[in-house]
């Protein structure tokens, strides 16, 4: 039987094939995703495959930028799921796949610890089996998000909660509407207004923002909502992705706190027009803060567990969270 090996690849059309047909598939890997972020930020990619034979097993792309004459790769902004990526098992034995996965997960951290010095995963919620990552030594973290089914639509409205069914009823009586828009700037500006409300300062500048989720946008990877009000003021925004059948919530923000509705009505619709257009699931993309969290489950998805791991060499364990 043969053996498996470590290939570094420049073949971007092969990981896009790749990623693809992997359970583990996600925007987030794609290259429309990463190539805004490699301009705006000076990163570098580099795609690592677990061949077996002619046959890939596993994968990896990893952003790299130089600090401080150490090498870490710490997950983009807005980027909920990274790092290892599987083939397809189907319905080999189980024993293979374990195996496999578990040799290909220790292969390509031999290969990433002679290049980088810290990063960090966040592994898609199929990968539930990260007894290697604990063997490595690896810090590991729960995550968790809410996945919605949305077909049929009706059916997610139905087990929608009373109370979250008054407040967008509310919002369309007052004549709140929701538009598709190619310029991500209000939602840019809504994102820090938001956050910043919480008592933090946003790690990334207005511009810096605007121009990152503008490049996404125009890659096709990323489509914005905003919600209008009857003045055809912008209350509320979201940055929404759309990959194969399912949608993924990637950004959101509000002009103001006391807004209660305008959030609840907007992924009411961006729902309803997902379901118009095929997408069949639609996942939220973290529900690990209380209020956010509570926000989410309203919709009634399914709760997902998914697994932050992180590693560090010599000095930065100190550091390791």
């Amino acid at each position: 039987m043969a053996s498996l090996r470590i290939e570094i690849s420049d073949n971007l059309n092969e990981w896009s094939n790749f990623i693809l047909s992997s359970p583990q598939s996600n925007p987030f890997l794609s290259i429309n995703w990463l190539k805004p972020y490699a301009e705006i930020f000076n990163l570098n990619f580099e795609v690592t495959f677990v061949r077996k034979g002619y046959e890939t097993i596993a994968g990896i792309i990893l952003p790299v930028k130089k600090k401080f004459l150490l090498h870490v790769l710490t997950p983009l902004p807005f980027t909920y799921y990274n790092g290892i990526t599987f083939k397809n098992f189907q319905s080999e034995k189980r024993q293979k796949e374990i195996l496999e996965k578990n040799e290909s997960i220790l292969m390509l951290h031999k290969h990433i610890i002679k290049k980088i010095d810290f990063f960090v995963f966040k592994l898609h919620h199929t990968i539930y089996d990260i007894r290697q990552f604990k063997w490595l030594g690896y810090k590991v973290k729960p995550r968790y998000t809410f996945v919605l089914n949305l077909n049929p639509i009706d059916l997610v409205w139905e087990r929608m909660s009373n109370s979250l069914k008054r407040k967008i009823k509310e919002a369309q009586e007052v004549g709140f509407r929701v538009l598709k828009s190619k310029s991500a700037d209000v939602l840019a500006e809504q994102q820090i207004l938001s956050y910043e409300r919480t008592g933090g300062k946003f790690f990334l500048g207005f511009d810096k923002l605007k121009n990152l989720l503008n490049e996404l946008v125009n890659s096709g990877i990323l489509e914005v909502y905003y919600l209008i009000d009857s003045r055809g003021e912008i209350l509320a925004s979201r940055g929404i992705s759309i990959w194969g059948e399912k949608g993924y919530d990637i950004v959101a923000g509000m002009r103001e706190r006391e807004s209660d509705v305008a959030s609840h009505f907007l992924v009411w619709k961006i729902l309803e027009d997902l379901s118009t257009r095929g997408i069949t699931e639609f996942d939220f993309c973290g529900a690990d803060i209380e209020k956010v969290a509570f926000f989410k489950m309203q919709f009634g998805g399914e709760l997902k567990l998914s697994f932050e791991v992180s590693f560090a060499k010599g000095i930065l364990k100190f550091f390791q969270r």
